[in-house]
């Protein structure tokens, strides 16, 4: 989830579904609950003279969101919403506690590990146990990092870079 200046990626628009205007989404936001009817959200590029969308109604199809917005009248509409992205002002984000970050605070982060620059942080893949860092090293190759606590010594957001101490192999 990238911010993008002052806004962060919430939603992806996947397919118009039906003749109403409906489409299908990808929710990619930590809190699915901010897709209620009423919300606004900021499209990636405008659609139909609209740089804003509000939402009319929302359920869930298949695994997948299935959104109304009230400015999209019908399919072809719809269909115009392919592939746009849906975003939020980074102010409807609430903080986390101390030492806790949302991805897309983590994404585009310098990875440093004893004062050499390794790469930066293009990824972060949800598990079960912990998230994995995804570090682009600078020669192009990729390396996984498991979020622990043993290995991710120190994340500053304001000064963009994360310390870490990589465990022999890695």
């Amino acid at each position: 989830m990238n911010a993008n200046n002052d806004k962060i990626l919430v939603g992806a628009l996947i397919a118009p579904h039906g003749i109403a205007g409906c489409v299908t989404a990808d929710c990619l936001s930590d809190n699915p609950l901010r897709f209620h009817a009423g919300a606004v959200f900021f499209l990636d590029e405008p659609v139909l003279g609209h740089r804003t969308l509000s939402l009319k109604t929302a359920s869930t199809h298949k695994g997948r969101l299935l959104l109304k917005f009230a400015e999209i009248p019908d399919r072809n509409a719809a269909e115009l919403l392919r592939g746009r992205k849906l975003l939020v002002s980074l102010e409807e984000v609430p903080p986390l506690p101390e030492g806790e970050y949302y991805q897309f605070q983590i994404i585009g982060l310098n990875v440093l590990e004893n004062g050499q620059e390794l790469g930066q942080i293009i990824d972060v893949l949800d598990y079960t146990a912990n998230d994995i860092y995804v570090l682009q090293r600078k020669d192009g190759s990729q390396t996984l990092i498991p979020a622990l606590k043993s290995i991710v010594k120190k994340i500053d957001i304001q000064a963009g870079c994360m310390e870490v101490q990589l465990p022999p192999g890695l």
